[in-house]
């Protein structure tokens, strides 16, 4: 039972730093001006993601407020 529990642990992990990054990447093409398209190509390419699967997680963060906003 340990065994499964380890593989849920790191896939959990894979898939956190899979979100971080891709949040890196949209914020930063956001302050250096990339359009919506400019981006999705670039987590595309940097992430190896398909087209849904960067769709996706600009749907997640690229309305996000930003932090500087909110101060």
């Amino acid at each position: 039972m340990c065994d499964l529990s380890d593989r849920y642990r790191v896939e959990d992990e894979a898939r956190g730093e899979a979100r971080g990054e891709a949040r890196g990447i949209i914020c930063f093409a956001k302050d250096i001006n990339y359009t919506y398209e400019e981006t999705k190509a670039k987590l595309k390419q940097r992430l190896n993601l398909n087209d849904d699967e960067a769709e996706s997680y600009l749907k997640m963060y690229w309305d996000e407020k930003d932090e500087k906003d909110e101060k």
